[in-house]
């Protein structure tokens, strides 16, 4: 399980880091989509710039990338999985509300997606340590 935790937290931090870069500069397309890079000139960032990439009034990139590194800390220093879990919640529930707009704005956006799963995954597995300690 440990091994799945650092896998998600490496997949969600690459995710973050990647957004953070696409909500100031341009990203390749392989890492969006296709369909997202002919949204306006020099485009593949364009999701990373729009009011819901920033619901907090800074880049939601910025705060996955202070997630992944405390919960990285939090693994590494042996905190209870509980706590954890419960610090994933909110992101979660960012992941839901965006993943959401993705579907319902029919966007494609991988670096989206790989984040957003991998907050799903670290709440399911914190929860299963939780259960299984």
């Amino acid at each position: 399980m440990t091994i799945a935790i650092w896998i998600a937290l490496a997949c969600g931090a690459a995710a973050s880091a990647a957004a953070l870069y696409g909500h100031y500069r341009v990203l390749p397309g392989w890492l969006t989509g296709p369909e997202i890079c002919r949204l306006e000139d020099g485009g593949c960032a364009v999701l990373f710039r729009t009011p819901r990439a920033s619901l907090l009034g800074f880049p939601n990139a910025a705060l996955g990338v202070l997630l992944y590194a405390l919960l990285a800390v939090g693994v590494t220093a042996s905190w209870p999985a509980w706590w954890l879990a419960v610090m994933t919640v909110p992101a979660v529930a960012m992941s839901a509300f965006l993943g959401y707009s993705l579907i319902s704005h029919r966007h494609q956006c991988r670096i989206c997606w790989t984040g957003h799963v991998a907050n799903g995954a670290l709440l399911v597995l914190f929860i299963a340590r939780t259960l299984s300690a």
